[in-house]
């Protein structure tokens, strides 16, 4: 019995992704022809994930706002160059990402990261979940803060795929598909970073 529930949830769970990819088709076919409503749409699918990309990527909450809005607009106004038998999120990430290394490779040496309270980007979730001990509390932020501290001395081609891998979830051929890099060079980076990202992380601040 339980096989054909499965069965059936699986079935389910396909057609939703079926019709999620088909609208998303929908609203880039539109905005290819001008439609700034259907744009629009589909920055409220990705802009979550645009921003939280930029957000560890820069460090800085200000500047990823900024730049997710930057991100947006060179999509908007580049709409037209997308291949509709590619996938949308490999076009966009590949936006997001080169240009955030851009703005960190412009930062003077030596600049500092801003690294504010993220305690308030994540009220909405905690007023949903048990409370917690607040010593508990403290402790994942302060992980959260080491993460984002160690995530910023990463080289700037790094931490974009340090991302794209970890918090994106992109596959290895993904990630070198949105940064036109070789595959053994993505992988070569991911290694690199993760040492650099063991070191800075076994060392308490």
């Amino acid at each position: 019995m339980s096989e054909y529930v499965s069965a059936a949830i699986g079935r389910t769970g396909n057609a939703a992704a079926s019709t999620e990819q088909a609208q998303e088709s929908a609203w880039i076919a539109a905005s290819r022809q001008g439609d700034p409503q259907a744009f629009n749409r589909l920055v409220l699918k990705w802009e979550k994930a645009v921003f939280n990309l930029a957000l560890r990527m820069l460090g800085d909450r200000e500047e990823a706002a900024e730049a997710a809005q930057d991100i947006f607009l060179s999509a908007y106004r580049n709409i037209r160059t997308f291949r509709q038998d590619a996938r949308f999120s490999t076009w966009l990430y590949r936006i997001a990402a080169n240009r955030c290394i851009s703005r960190i490779r412009r930062r003077p040496p030596g600049i500092h990261i801003s690294l504010e309270d993220e305690r308030a980007a994540a009220l909405p979730v905690a007023q949903l979940a048990v409370p917690e001990p607040q010593d508990a509390e403290l402790l994942r932020f302060e992980e959260r803060q080491r993460v984002r501290r160690a995530l910023s001395a990463l080289p700037a081609d790094q931490r974009a795929v340090v991302e794209l891998k970890f918090f994106q979830d992109r596959t290895f051929e993904e990630i070198a598909a949105i940064l036109e890099t070789p595959l053994s060079t993505i992988k070569s980076r991911l290694y690199t970073g993760l040492e650099l990202l063991k070191d800075r992380l076994g060392a308490r601040d």
